[in-house]
């Protein structure tokens, strides 16, 4: 699983890092400071998943989720807030957001939501190859 985590903070960026290394899974994990190291991993890597907080600079968390949407590739997306509210939930959901966390109070559940994206990935996968 390719998984790209954005964050204009270096400390989470590597908090995030150790949390998904210490599960044990299978990930290939890259991350981007800025809106425009994201695009670039983005387009160059296709992930499965993105980690996104919600505040980068200049609102570019908003232009970052519709660049993924309309895209094309199918990627699950973890959002981060540190404010947390129903309007900023909401925003980050109708732009294709399948997650919505509190990026101080809920950071340990990324490893549980990753494992769920997984799983289904596995379901979709077998039902898809059963019809063959």
């Amino acid at each position: 699983m390719v998984v790209l985590i954005v964050d204009s903070s270096i400390h989470i960026l590597e908090s995030i890092t150790n949390l998904l290394s210490e599960t044990g899974d299978t990930m290939l994990i890259h991350t981007a400071l800025t809106y425009a190291e994201a695009i670039t991993l983005f387009n160059e890597t296709e992930p499965s998943v993105v980690i996104l907080d919600r505040s980068l600079p200049e609102n570019k968390s908003i232009d970052f989720l519709k660049h993924i949407k309309s895209s094309g590739i199918k990627t699950n997306i973890i959002c981060l807030s540190s404010r947390v509210d129903n309007n900023i939930e909401a925003q980050c959901k109708l732009l294709g957001a399948d997650f919505f966390l509190d990026k101080y109070n809920e950071f340990e559940r990324i490893p549980i939501m990753l494992r769920a994206i997984i799983r289904n990935h596995t379901v979709v996968k077998i039902k898809e190859e059963k019809p063959k």
